[in-house]
């Protein structure tokens, strides 16, 4: 039992690196209805403007992530005005496509400026040493900061989006775009805040996860993948449905991992997946959407 609760600890951890992107991936699709390939590229290059300036130029751990983030709100809020607002009038597949040629020309500049080698970063949030629980369990101090970090933004993205005049007019472009125009909402600028939103939901993530990883262009990859996978899970209508399926994914992975083989860790995952979604395939927590014709 106590193995078990253990894995279900490790997995809740894992889950909550996925959640912090899925969640930008959702609030993306929700307001903007794009599938936002380069989402984990944006973390990977505001990681790597972190460690440039920590170990690189000597900046204070702390200022160096608050500039990383600061950078990744604005990467994000610029891309989209500048290439995802124009391409969105040539259709869906026209902005797949910018999103995909973003990732490959951000990992590619991330290659140009840092090296394509492997770099280690540690900090603070990877530190080694264990907090006990109850039990005789433990958990490490990197995940209980990937946990309660995790935890903490959920409340506040709830509590910004539930009483605040930026937050109502988020949600009110998500759910009815036209009629929050005709109320005077700035689309647009709604848009590009939530990419600048979710590009420092991204950034998050990959500071919390880099201690676990070696530092490169492709780092966030893997992680990404299975945000996507998480936020189709509990459905891309729904944020609250994206941290869920994060949390299961994660767990199912690291019990699979734990019980039946490492091998078969992810493809465990993803048939959970497809099986859930052969039942319901608007996600755990997504709602139908009916389309009048």
């Amino acid at each position: 039992m106590n193995l078990f609760l253990q894995n279900l600890i490790s997995g809740l951890s894992a889950g909550s690196v996925y959640a912090l992107l899925a969640v930008g991936l959702v609030l993306i699709y929700k307001s903007s209805e794009v599938l936002n390939f380069a989402h984990g590229s944006f973390a990977m290059f505001a990681t790597f403007i972190a460690y440039h300036l920590s170990v690189t130029s000597g900046w204070p751990l702390p200022a160096a992530m608050i500039a990383a983030l600061v950078c990744a709100f604005l990467i994000g809020a610029f891309v989209y005005r500048v290439t995802l607002d124009r391409a969105r009038q040539g259709g869906s597949h026209a902005v797949v496509m910018v999103t995909i040629g973003l990732l490959m020309i951000i990992e590619g500049l991330a290659g140009w400026i840092w090296g394509t080698d492997t770099k280690e970063f540690h900090h603070f949030f990877g530190e080694s040493g264990s907090i006990a629980l109850p039990g005789d369990l433990v958990v490490s101090v990197h995940d209980a900061c990937i946990l309660a970090i995790a935890l903490g933004l959920v409340l506040l993205l709830s509590l910004f989006f539930r009483f605040t005049r930026v937050g109502i007019a988020l949600r009110a472009v998500s759910q009815n775009q036209v009629a929050a125009e005709l109320m005077g909402v700035r689309v647009t600028r709604v848009h590009a805040l939530t990419w600048g939103i979710a590009s420092t939901l991204a950034a998050i993530a990959g500071l919390l996860v880099v201690p676990k990883l070696f530092l490169e262009p492709s780092m966030m990859f893997a992680p990404t993948l299975k945000a996507f996978a998480a936020a189709v899970l509990g459905g891309m209508s729904s944020i609250a449905g994206a941290i869920l399926g994060a949390w299961i994914l994660g767990v199912v992975e690291t019990l699979a991992g734990a019980y039946i083989s490492t091998e078969f860790q992810a493809s465990i995952a993803f048939l959970i997946i497809v099986l859930v979604l052969a039942v319901r395939p608007e996600g755990l927590l997504g709602k139908r959407i009916i389309k009048k014709v």
